[in-house]
């Protein structure tokens, strides 16, 4: 039969009293001689609570009262929780559980944060995270770990996609992110292996994007007459960018002790895996000329804002008459594709782009176009 935990209301016992002469309330938990204790920061004098019970010399008795039963009321429901998966519940367990928002009925976001905020996952990985999850909470307010079922994501991905008309790649990897939680989840004894919600709920394939920007369509961007000297800046960064394959973010961090001897260093802020590129040969070394014009790398990186310089890359793509929907992150399709092009191996591309998987190159960035299979039957089948 299993033990049920008591619970005790009382002053902490290790005497130790403030320069206001109070000491602090705690919830002892007591089960078969095992004992741990729950801080509840309020601090009252020796007489104003007996017996377990906030007196009437005490100015805020009632709210502390309140504040007290609410404590209790949510210990004794994980408690219940506990017991119910089949799993002991000691003192012990019972108080992690409490701190690290633990248990089934914690909020999403209090249990996301107690996994993600002190793990060493990057700090880009932890704000997609709290994205996350602020989506979901305008999807339902207070949502509940519990609250995640089978039903629940499949009226979440309905409200993306028909609601907020987000892309289908968009929703796949929040899906993922989600998935990867309730795995944490898991592993931490809040959810068993049966009430995973995506024991039996598949996400699809994200498509890969197979647009990119052709040579002839980059040299038209690198003789456009540019409106001001504004405009200029932001396409030499863009082409940049299509040389060398950086990401926005990386290109905005960029600094002169990054550059040496033709090679430009990166720490991607992404995975944390460092890239070098020797932006002095690639390209015929077009990247290097673009950034010497420049006074230093610090004020070639200094362009502004993302949504500002998306919108000045696509005027600057409307006037050199290139009808693709041009933004940031095409400069690194096209980076890609275009080294497949010119005969690179896979291998290599995965080098210039940093990524950790080869896969990943495969399927994101090395699109082969016909123009390229044409040449390769025309050499293989030369007489």
């Amino acid at each position: 039969m299993i033990a049920k935990i008591n619970y005790n209301i009382t002053l902490n016992r290790n005497g130790y009293v403030n320069r206001k002469g109070t000491r602090e309330v705690v919830i002892e938990l007591y089960q078969l001689g095992s004992r741990a204790t729950i801080n509840t920061h309020i601090y009252v004098t020796a007489g104003e609570l007996l017996f377990g019970r906030f007196q009437e010399c005490c100015p805020l008795r009632v709210e502390y009262t309140r504040i007290i039963d609410e404590m209790v009321q949510e210990l004794t429901r994980i408690e219940m929780e506990i017991i119910c998966s089949h799993r002991e519940c000691t003192p012990r367990k019972l108080r992690e559980a409490w701190r690290n928002n633990l248990s089934r009925s914690a909020l999403l976001s209090d249990f996301m944060e107690s996994v993600v905020g002190p793990s060493s996952r990057k700090a880009n990985t932890k704000a997609s995270y709290r994205t996350l999850v602020k989506g979901l909470e305008e999807f339902m307010p207070g949502l509940r770990i519990k609250d995640i079922n089978y039903d629940f994501l499949e009226r979440w991905v309905n409200w993306q996609r028909d609601v907020k008309g987000m892309k289908e790649n968009t929703i796949i990897g929040r899906l993922k992110a989600l998935r990867c939680l309730m795995r944490e989840a898991i592993k931490r004894d809040v959810l068993t292996v049966d009430e995973d919600p995506f024991k039996a709920y598949t996400i699809g394939e994200m498509k890969a994007k197979k647009e990119f920007l052709t040579e002839p369509e980059l040299q038209r961007l690198e003789r456009v007459e540019c409106a001001d000297g504004r405009h200029a800046h932001v396409r030499d960064a863009f082409l940049f960018c299509c040389y060398t394959g950086i990401r926005w973010g990386d290109f905005r961090s960029l600094r002169s002790a990054q550059l040496r001897n033709g090679v430009l260093t990166v720490d991607q802020l992404k995975t944390g895996h460092i890239v070098e590129i020797p932006i002095a040969y690639i390209f015929g070394g077009k990247p290097l000329d673009i950034i010497q014009r420049y006074p230093s790398v610090e004020s070639f990186a200094d362009i502004g804002h993302n949504s500002h310089c998306n919108q000045l890359i696509r005027e600057v793509a409307v006037a050199a008459g290139i009808k693709k929907h041009v933004h940031w992150h095409l400069a690194r399709h096209t980076c890609g594709t275009l080294l497949n092009q010119r005969g690179l191996m896979m291998q290599e591309i995965q080098h210039v782009l940093g990524h950790q998987r080869l896969e990943t190159t495969e399927r994101h960035y090395a699109a082969t176009s016909f123009d390229q299979v044409k040449k390769s039957v025309r050499k293989a089948f030369k007489r």
